[in-house]
């Protein structure tokens, strides 16, 4: 394996265990482990991370798993949304179990779309039964359905090597940064069940790509290993949710030679969102002055939040960094957020190892300089 860091066998074990347990991209776990060994050059942000090296531009996919928490977001649930599928036992277990928050709420409150789109080759069919859209993420429930034994051996990240994308028959990417690398990647979730898994991906508007309109055809191009012909899927995607609320408060903090700016934060009830920006000092690049970090989000009485996944770019290849962390939703609008930016402890000075708590889990530091206090106001 070509890897810039070497771990030691324990860590890389432990790690390989993380990243088998959280959402990861569809490249699997093996290419997966490649990327994480190159994050400390790009400077990703995640507990858990896979990182894609595409070029200078610094992009980076990190996948970081779910957890498990209660949700009502009353004021966020657009009636035309609420779906019969609600009254359908059994027909969105793979949101209703997928261990996120959000997809949970979303299955409970009807704020899913029922599509049952499907393709079927050499004995073997996808299924889409069900998408989620709520203007930050898509998510995309899968399964697959065979009588024959080889695939039956498998789950869905084992079948698939790769997905394409396209919006209204035009490239996802074309929705990206134009002319970066910053492009837009589907991962998966894993379900809890070996023939379901969950596809997600966002767009980059907050990094100069565009948004993705309210309601467009989505087209997921699979193609599976042993199969030659790939697997076209036709899905209607529809904005589940109204009323997201969005802040631009443009706060910032400053640690030694980082600069740190809260550019956005939405709330909707599938999902929370930051989008940061950092930059160094003129003279310093990100690539190799800047520290693995990370952020937590609290609401005024302490509840934190679990990360989902994120996305960082470095739009210049030089002092800035841009990065967009989704985490899973309050309970209800909070009257304050804390975020708490935190960078990763090492075993040492070459920092190609991390130091793991007894659960194997990378050690943080809280930076307390860059700490970020939100009161939120309702209109």
């Amino acid at each position: 394996m070509n890897t810039r860091i070497k771990l030691e066998d324990k860590d890389f074990n432990q790690l390989q265990s993380l990243i088998r347990e959280t959402p990861i991209e569809v490249d699997l776990v093996e290419r997966t482990m490649e990327k994480y060994a190159e994050v400390n050059s790009k400077a990703a942000n995640s507990r858990v991370i896979a990182t894609r090296n595409k070029n200078r531009a610094g992009k980076t996919i990190i996948a970081v798993a779910s957890a498990f928490l209660i949700l009502m977001g009353s004021g966020f649930i657009s009636p035309t949304m609420a779906a019969s599928i609600k009254q359908i036992p059994g027909i969105n277990s793979i949101f209703k179990f997928a261990g996120d928050l959000g997809l949970k709420t979303a299955d409970e409150k009807g704020l899913v779309t029922t599509v049952n789109s499907s393709d079927s080759h050499d004995n073997l069919k996808l299924n889409v039964p069900v998408v989620m859209f709520d203007g930050t993420r898509v998510s995309i429930g899968i399964e697959h359905q065979s009588s024959v034994k080889k695939y039956l051996d498998k789950n869905m990240q084992e079948l698939i090597s790769s997905i394409e994308l396209f919006i209204n028959g035009e490239p996802v990417n074309s929705y990206a940064p134009a002319n970066t690398s910053n492009s837009i990647d589907p991962y998966i979730i894993p379900s809890i069940e070996d023939n379901s898994a969950i596809i997600q991906f966002s767009d980059r508007h907050n990094q100069g790509g565009n948004v993705f309109p309210d309601k467009f055809d989505l087209t997921l191009k699979i193609s599976v290993l042993g199969i030659q012909e790939p697997f076209e899927i036709d899905i209607p995607v529809e904005k589940n949710t109204k009323d997201n609320l969005a802040l631009n408060p443009s706060i910032s903090r400053q640690y030694e030679n980082i600069n740190l700016k809260l550019d956005k934060v939405e709330f909707t009830p599938i999902t929370t969102s930051l989008t940061t920006r950092i930059e160094l000092s003129k003279n310093l690049e990100i690539a190799s002055s800047l520290p693995l970090l990370g952020y937590d989000i609290f609401d005024e009485k302490g509840n934190k939040l679990k990360l989902i996944n994120a996305n960082g770019w470095n739009p210049t290849d030089g002092n800035v960094m841009i990065t967009d962390s989704r985490f899973e939703p309050f309970e209800s609008i909070p009257k304050s957020i804390t975020i708490k930016t935190y960078k990763y402890l090492y075993k040492n000075e070459n920092r190609n190892q991390f130091e793991l708590d007894s659960n194997g889990i990378p050690k943080i530091e809280y930076l307390p300089d860059l700490e970020i206090t939100l009161p939120i106001t309702l209109k």
